[in-house]
């Protein structure tokens, strides 16, 4: 009888019996050699340094004092000043943040401008609260000015969500003369903003954020899931004034649960207060750039759109292929990634583009496996 082995089969046959490799997703690469430890020893530290009881059986519906010490010292990595502990607040994730802002700044049946490719979870939270989006066209650097004050004019946002650093999903960063220039538009039109920077701990030399121009309109949130662990849950968001912060988090607001478990609100705190929250980013930034000597690899002669220090790639689609003809492609391949529509709020009809994330995949072998996929649906 003849045995038969791994290479006597179809190399077909054998991607079609692995489970394709997650590329949809955007998370930060695991780095278990740096995290374990660092979290590890917060966790201990707040075990052993404060009163259990204490911490958990109370509500802490902004975060304690020295939690909201800790996050304006988070914010101040990008903010490039510390901004007063009182305009702080600490929740349980960017989303619930979002949730709060959207249902306290833009009135049910009110509009909210976002780029015409974003974060797709926001059409989720305007149909829960009967918000109208005002999509806005984009250009190479994000946001066109001209495009912002058309609909500024026509359809009088109450607010402005964005991403200007490392936008989900085109990759875009803006300059810091298009971040005044939306700065402008904004108070001309008193437009407030909502500006999601969660992508920028990992660049080295992202921009001031867009707040930093317009603090009197800005709430300024600052995530820990995509540069230290997506399943930290721990966010912070940076108000206006210490009047605004209480205004829209307290109990009475639509609901409670954006307030933070207090538990992973102190590890965080600590991994702030002894620099392991700097360790960690560091690494996830040194494996992500690793991961993208790969990408630049696969994906030689291919146009497509990133940095060294970004969690995904835009790739457009070659001329005669649609975004989702290349992810079923890809699929079939061995890689699972996302396609333009996904992403697209505007008027018009979504580019041809598709978008995987480099950090979701476990280790750089199953990225390569990935790679390979979609090099191979793109030439196919």
């Amino acid at each position: 009888m003849t045995t038969l082995t791994a290479s006597d089969h179809n190399p077909d046959d054998l991607r079609r019996r692995e489970s394709p490799v997650f590329m949809s997703g955007n998370l930060p690469p695991d780095v278990p050699e740096v995290f374990d430890a660092r979290y590890g020893a917060a966790l201990d530290a707040v075990r052993t340094q404060r009163s259990p009881s204490r911490l958990i059986g109370a509500h802490q519906y902004r975060g304690s004092d020295r939690d909201r010490a800790a996050g304006a010292a988070f914010t101040s990595r990008r903010l490039g000043t510390t901004p007063a502990p009182e305009r702080v607040v600490v929740a349980n994730g960017t989303q619930s943040i979002l949730t709060q802002l959207l249902s306290g700044l833009v009135p049910r049946g009110g509009s909210l401008a976002v780029e015409e490719l974003t974060y797709p979870t926001i059409r989720t939270f305007v149909s829960m609260l009967g918000i109208d989006l005002a999509p806005v066209a984009m250009d190479g650097e994000g946001i066109d000015p001209d495009a912002f004050e058309h609909i500024c004019r026509t359809r009088r946002p109450a607010a402005l969500y964005t991403m200007p650093t490392l936008q989900n999903p085109t990759t875009v960063t803006m300059g810091p003369d298009r971040r005044r220039a939306i700065a402008d538009v904004c108070r001309r039109h008193g437009v407030s903003v909502i500006e999601d920077d969660i992508y920028s701990l990992l660049p080295p030399d992202a921009p001031l954020p867009l707040s930093a121009y317009l603090p009197e309109l800005s709430w300024y949130v600052l995530g820990t899931a995509k540069s230290i662990a997506a399943g930290l849950k721990v966010a912070y968001v940076v108000a206006p004034d210490e009047e605004s912060a209480k205004a829209w988090f307290w109990p009475g607001v639509r609901s409670t649960y954006w307030m933070v478990a207090p538990i992973n609100a102190a590890v965080t705190t600590r991994l702030i207060e002894d620099d392991g929250a700097t360790a960690i980013i560091d690494a996830v930034r040194a494996e992500t750039r690793a991961r993208h000597e790969l990408v630049t690899e696969a994906l030689a002669g291919i146009d497509h759109h990133t940095i060294p220090e970004s969690l995904h790639v835009w790739l457009p689609v070659p001329p005669g292929r649609t975004a989702a003809d290349l992810a079923a492609a890809a699929l079939a391949a061995g890689a699972s990634i996302g396609t333009s529509g996904t992403f697209y709020v505007g008027t018009d009809t979504a580019p041809e583009a598709v978008r995987f994330g480099v950090g979701a995949p476990p280790d750089r072998g199953a990225l390569q496996r990935g790679l390979t996929a979609v090099r191979h649906a793109y030439h196919h």
